[in-house]
């Protein structure tokens, strides 16, 4: 938990310090969209867009998963609610596991 917090802060720093030394202004074209905006901002922001893909592709994977374990827990909720197992009984007749037949007298 904390060495995630201590990256983050990093990663932060970073970003500002990579801001504050790109101030200048590029033009972004994409199809019929154009607009202008800090090289620092285009970037994040870019980066972000990204990251924002790459979680909503795994999305599909981690909802079949979720609903697989709640199947499987079922599963395994359901018998031993209906019908519990009882355990298995030895016969008075044998003897005991380790011991002699004079012992079981």
């Amino acid at each position: 938990m904390r060495l995630g917090l201590v990256f983050s802060l990093i990663l932060a720093i970073f970003a500002v310090v990579f801001a504050l030394q790109n101030p200048q202004t590029m033009d972004v074209n994409l199809l019929f969209f154009q607009t202008q905006g800090s090289t620092a901002l285009i970037l994040i922001l870019t980066f972000g867009f990204g990251v924002l893909v790459g979680l909503l592709s795994t999305l599909p994977k981690q909802l079949r998963t979720r609903r697989k374990l709640n199947e499987l827990r079922q599963e395994q909720e359901g018998p031993t609610s209906s019908s519990p197992v009882e355990p298995p009984t030895s016969s008075p007749e044998s003897p005991r596991p380790g011991g002699t037949e004079s012992d079981a007298e």
